[in-house]
């Protein structure tokens, strides 16, 4: 469980509840026996392809950070081959290292320094006071 945040991880054959695919998650903070991770939501368009843009949409009553296809976000030159989201709405998921052992983990990247602290500070604008302090903590260990 050596991945520092800013990992992107591909999870191959991830159970989902309708169906099994392969998934990507970011690593956004890490514990001795636990990772917290960040779902890719979608690639999927839900909403007008004309507000596509890189980093944070907001359509309605939803609020996104989009990751354009082809943008390089990787330190060693990864980009989505397909614009993929993030939904600010309970995307974070904190694995134990015995549920990671489980899982077909590839290691593909780490998102450069700037893209990481835009992901994590656009979820800390959008999440209640009370759990502020997480992303805080998250923020005040990628800045050191």
């Amino acid at each position: 469980m050596n991945f520092e945040v800013g990992s992107i991880l591909l999870v191959r054959d991830y159970k989902l509840p309708t169906k099994i695919k392969d998934k990507f998650f970011i690593v956004i903070g890490k514990g001795e026996n636990e990772i917290s991770l960040l779902s890719m939501t979608s690639s999927q368009i839900y909403f007008d392809s004309a507000l596509i843009k890189h980093g944070v949409i907001t359509y309605r009553d939803m609020s996104l950070y989009c990751f354009e296809k082809d943008r390089v976000i990787g330190v060693n030159g990864f980009s989505f081959r397909k614009n993929t989201f993030i939904s600010h709405r309970m995307n974070i998921h904190i694995f134990t290292s015995e549920k990671i052992k489980l899982l077909n983990i590839e290691y593909v990247d780490c998102l450069i320094k700037e893209e990481i602290i835009e992901l994590i500070y656009s979820f800390y604008k959008k999440t209640p006071s009370k759990f502020k302090g997480i992303f805080e903590k998250i923020l005040s260990g990628i800045s050191e």
